[in-house]
């Protein structure tokens, strides 16, 4: 099975890199697993998708207005769902595109606090370097189910 994850965030706005601080991580611990990092313009990695032809695809990415340690995966197939998401394209409008490469498609939403995203810094806090290893492991168990 072809699995692929697109890491959606910006490193330079702190806790926003967190989906792009798990496919580091998933690189190195799931070789299962083709990463792709869209960063600001995940649009910009369809080519690739279509081209790697994913029987799976999981969009992993920073949002807010949730428990700060709150990381799910999230049913985003009706396209008025929003999910406040701090790139151009709206998360939902995204995963239907997504959709028209593979229809698998799921969205994992790590929470963040929304003012650890809001200005240019570096690094991620304490609470998102512990939330990527909880997605990590929410990760490991859909590949379980998907190897089932």
């Amino acid at each position: 099975m072809k699995k692929a994850l697109l890491c959606i965030g910006n490193e330079l706005r702190g806790d926003d890199g967190v989906a792009i601080a798990l496919g580091r991580l998933v690189e190195q611990r799931l070789p299962s697993w083709t990463v792709f990092f869209g960063y600001d313009t995940p649009e910009n990695e369809f080519v690739a998708l279509r081209e790697f032809q994913p029987d799976v695809i999981v969009v992993v990415d920073a949002m807010s207005g949730f428990k700060e340690d709150k990381i799910e995966f999230i049913d985003l197939s009706d396209e008025r769902t929003y999910v406040y998401s701090t790139h151009n394209l709206p998360t939902p409008i995204l995963m239907s595109y997504l959709r028209e490469i593979c229809i698998q498609t799921i969205f994992l939403g790590i929470c963040v606090l929304l003012e650890n995203v809001l200005h240019f810094s570096e690094g991620l806090s304490q609470s998102a370097q512990t939330s990527v290893t909880k997605a990590f492991d929410k990760l490991q168990e859909l590949d379980a189910m998907l190897e089932a």
